[in-house]
């Protein structure tokens, strides 16, 4: 699976550097990310008769960084003092207007102002005294961290059978701590982790049929969640909006807290966990559904390894049905028939040709083979 599938870096970002040594970490992080580097310092000089040299010189970096981030779309290092809560609080609305990430890197020993914290602002603590800071190490080791955890990617799930090497982090879904096997994002961002239990809840798909919402089953669902089980994602509460429909995890966290559907689920039709996949409607993501081969749009229950996709409706099938005009229990197939049968490629029901790569319901006895449609919009669970 490439990280191009499932990430969306789409903002950029605002590294503000501050401390006493802070022109040499900007530089160094400047070079090795090429970005442009703003230095509040080399602005001053050139205010000297200015009674306000300290809040002017950061409204000009502020206005230069503004032009590369809402114009340019460039990433963005400002080296500056930030002595002002002002400031800070300008630094963080400017982030907003542009979409981006704000970063603060306060490097030690410190400069003597004040420090200062707005919740969600990541600040990562940097100290070249005690080694030489090498901004490849601090990129992939911090600051990849930090991104990963901020930007709005989707979250394909993985299994793995080892324990969490850091032993107090905890399930998404019931925060307790995780000691055995999980389902970890792949792209190594801590957002959702989930004991293997708590990912395949609720398990009983015959169940999860009964409850789930027709506006999630549909060809072309809608987002119609109840407006008290609506949740905001931690990136739009950051930004200051509601729950969005528009919002990749704000639709996941609202699936999680209704239980409308299992985040992962383990399906007899192939030999690796299903994602589910919530997409807003605005993408207009299409997929081919592996059991009944017809097209979905915007939920799909998906293999990012196999690009195997099925409907919602597909996963809920029943296994067994009974049918008007079979007596006996017709049973869900997903694989091709030995090759005796594949010469009856056709529907019993209806007798118009049937793909035998598509899924459909079999009766062993009559040794009959019938579209899904057609059992479907006739059958009762047996």
């Amino acid at each position: 699976m490439e990280k191009q599938e499932v990430e969306q870096l789409d903002a950029p970002i605002i590294l503000a550097v501050k401390g006493q040594t802070r022109n040499t970490v900007a530089y160094k992080l400047a070079k090795h990310l090429k970005y442009p580097l703003i230095d509040q310092d080399e602005i001053t000089p050139f205010l000297q008769n200015s009674k306000h040299l300290n809040n002017i010189s950061f409204e000009i970096s502020l206005s230069i960084a503004s032009i590369q981030l809402k114009e340019l779309k460039l990433g963005v290092i400002i080296s500056t003092p930030l002595s002002q809560k002002t400031q800070l609080d300008n630094l963080e609305k400017q982030a907003k207007s542009a979409g981006a990430l704000l970063v603060i890197i306060q490097c030690l020993p410190k400069d003597g102002s004040n420090d200062f914290n707005i919740e969600g602002v990541p600040r990562l603590i940097v100290d070249p005294r005690k080694q030489t800071f090498v901004a490849e190490e601090f990129v992939s080791d911090e600051l990849d961290k930090v991104r990963k955890r901020s930007y709005r990617h989707l979250h394909p799930l993985i299994f793995k059978n080892k324990l969490i090497a850091e032993s107090e982090v905890k399930c998404s879904r019931c925060q307790e701590t995780i000691p055995g096997p999980s389902y970890q994002c792949f792209l190594g961002c801590d957002e959702y982790l989930f004991h293997k239990a708590c990912g395949e809840l609720p398990g009983d798909l015959e169940q999860v049929g009964k409850n789930c919402p027709k506006y999630l089953r549909l060809t072309e669902p809608e987002y119609l969640f109840p407006k008290n089980l609506r949740r905001i994602c931690k990136i739009c509460k950051y930004k200051g909006t509601e729950f969005s429909d528009g919002c990749h995890d704000c639709l996941f966290q609202t699936n999680m807290k209704g239980g409308f559907l299992p985040i992962i689920v383990n399906h007899e039709s192939h030999a690796h966990p299903l994602n589910l996949l919530m997409m807003p409607l605005s993408y207009n993501y299409e997929f081919r559904c592996s059991g009944c081969g017809d097209f979905g749009h915007s939920v799909s229950y998906r293999c990012y390894d196999c690009n195997f996709n099925l409907h919602v409706s597909c996963i809920l099938l029943p296994r067994t049905v009974s049918y008007n005009y079979d007596k006996h229990p017709l049973r869900l197939t997903y694989d091709s028939l030995e090759q005796s049968y594949l010469e009856k490629s056709y529907c019993e029901a209806c007798k118009e040709e049937r793909n035998p790569e598509h899924w459909f319901y079999y009766c062993p006895a009559c040794e009959s083979s019938i579209h899904l449609n057609c059992v479907t919009n006739q059958s009762t669970r047996s």
